[in-house]
């Protein structure tokens, strides 16, 4: 794929995942051996975990969107920078909903091969969501 169509490719994967939630379409955008570096421990990090990860985030947050910002492509890589936002409004991770909403800073890289992503990394800012949604305390206010 050259830069073009990979920066595509992954806006598509991000417009149809996380703004439309069209979760459907997951093996267009996955290969069958793809691997979720930033999976959790004990979570599946194949197609079956990213599955569960993103029906777990359009389940517990209502008008769930990212907003790419940047995004760069080369060799076999793309990488962007995101903000994912929403509102509070379904339990998360056994967290009851807080009717409160968050925009949250993300970084994210894909591996792509044939036209899918084999492999995914991210870096996101789950502690300034959690303080968002009320869920956690800033240090030093207990």
């Amino acid at each position: 794929m050259t830069p073009d169509q990979m920066r595509a490719f992954a806006r598509e994967r991000v417009e149809a995942l996380f703004n439309r939630g069209e979760l459907d379409r997951i093996p267009e955008f996955v290969t069958d051996d793809f691997v979720n570096h930033e999976a959790w421990e004990g979570e599946d990090p194949g197609v079956e975990g990213f599955r569960i990860r993103m029906r777990r985030l359009h389940d517990a947050f209502s008008g769930l969107h990212m907003d790419v910002h940047e995004m760069i492509a080369e060799g076999d890589l793309v990488a962007y920078r995101a903000e994912l936002s929403g509102v509070h409004s379904g339990e998360l991770l056994g967290i009851p909903p807080t009717g409160r909403p968050f925009h949250a800073q993300q970084m994210h890289m894909l591996r792509v091969r044939d036209g899918r992503a084999s492999e995914h990394w991210a870096t996101r800012d789950d502690l300034g969501m959690l303080l968002q949604l009320g869920v956690v305390s800033p240090p030093g206010t207990e």
